[in-house]
């Protein structure tokens, strides 16, 4: 019988198992910004050294979401996005994804998705290369972190980070 992975409880992450870059040459995330993404977003995004492509530069103001969606599978960037619907499974499934960021920010307060995207980077993509983020996506939040990821034989690990009120980081297994 299979241990369940799922807790609700909440651990004070351990720093020595935070993940390291492996050997040998990893490119670093590059992103593809949906319509959605507000520009000075996108400045900032590229002012920190990020390669960013977008969406609504290549004229896709007006194309449905499978069409960004596709763009960015074809292009082998993760797609970054403050829709909601690219964090569904039923529409967007892990196993076909090259990677999406979902940033769970009113469009309207850039400033808070700036230190989401900020912190995430710090405490975890920096540390994960485009080449692993197939079939991963994340959700991102002023202060805190969702990751959901394809794991050993098709199986899903879905796993929260959030810091605290003195920026100790937190986590716990959703599944």
């Amino acid at each position: 019988m299979r241990k369940k992975r799922h807790t609700t409880e909440w651990r004070l992450f351990n720093w020595a198992n935070a993940p390291q870059m492996p050997a040998g040459p990893h490119k670093k995330i590059k992103l593809y910004a949906d319509i959605n993404v507000p520009e000075p977003l996108l400045q900032e995004l590229r002012s920190a050294g990020l390669v960013v492509r977008s969406a609504r530069i290549q004229g896709s103001q007006s194309r449905p979401d499978e069409n960004i969606y596709q763009e960015a599978r074809k292009l082998g960037l993760v797609l970054l996005t403050m829709d909601g619907d690219f964090w569904q499974d039923r529409d967007h499934p892990l196993q076909t994804t090259a990677g999406i960021v979902f940033v769970d920010v009113s469009p309207d307060e850039p400033e808070k998705a700036c230190d989401g995207l900020a912190r995430f980077y710090v405490l975890f993509a920096k540390y994960y290369p485009l080449d692993w983020w197939k079939g991963t996506k994340a959700r991102i939040y002023e202060r805190g972190f969702v990751i959901r990821t394809r794991i050993w034989k098709g199986d899903i690990a879905e796993d929260q980070f959030e810091l605290d009120e003195s920026d100790k980081l937190w986590t716990r297994s959703l599944r």
